[in-house]
């Protein structure tokens, strides 16, 4: 069974991907911070991150994405944006922090699922 990381500091954005990602047979994570998303994926190692930008206090998602690409044991992890951070800036940089693919809020369930099922082939 695959493991999907989600990191949202809104419990309400962390349920309706769970809900969403049930059919795909996936075991799914939550991560409410940037410092436990670090610690998850190191002792859990997902096959996939989503990763919200606007997190409280300490790490945004751009470190935690900085952190997981730097690290030998992380940097395999694909790891999909999904925020509400929709400039072409914000893209360029979540980019640039090295997220594999980038979703922003709202999204289409249909577009999250196409996704997921795209990087965990």
């Amino acid at each position: 069974m695959k493991k999907i990381l989600v990191v949202d500091d809104q419990l309400t954005i962390r349920e309706l991907v769970e809900a969403t990602l049930r059919s795909e047979q996936c075991q799914v994570l939550h991560a409410d911070s940037g410092e436990r998303a670090i610690d998850l994926v190191r002792a859990e190692k997902p096959d996939l991150i989503l990763l919200d930008i606007m997190l409280p206090e300490g790490l945004d998602g751009y470190a935690v994405a900085r952190t997981l690409k730097q690290d030998a044991a992380t940097r395999q992890v694909p790891i999909i944006a999904l925020t509400a951070k929709v400039q072409q800036i914000d893209r360029e940089q979540a980019f640039a922090a090295g997220v594999d693919d980038y979703l922003a809020k709202p999204f289409s369930l249909k577009e999250l699922r196409a996704k997921v099922e795209r990087f965990l082939r």
